[in-house]
């Protein structure tokens, strides 16, 4: 879903765009760190803290792979 004006779009790029890549980079960072942070609470209070790894694996790349495929890996976890 794209609910953005093009041209408020265009704008928001413009914006990043002037920024360093150093100041850049950190953003992405914060914002990848703080979806890994919201992906784990949504998994921890659903499951609790047990198998987190393979929960976190499941959610993020269980579509990627085959039952057969995500069994092994899951085996591995």
């Amino acid at each position: 879903m794209n609910d953005t004006d093009v041209s408020m779009n265009r704008l928001y790029r413009e914006m990043l765009m002037k920024l360093p890549g150093k100041k850049r980079m950190l953003m992405c960072l914060s914002m990848s760190r703080l979806a890994a942070e919201i992906m784990t609470c949504g998994i921890m209070e659903k499951f609790g803290d047990g198998d987190l790894k393979k929960h976190v694996f499941l959610r993020m790349y269980g579509n990627d792979f085959t039952d057969e495929e995500k069994e092994k890996i899951l085996k591995s976890l």
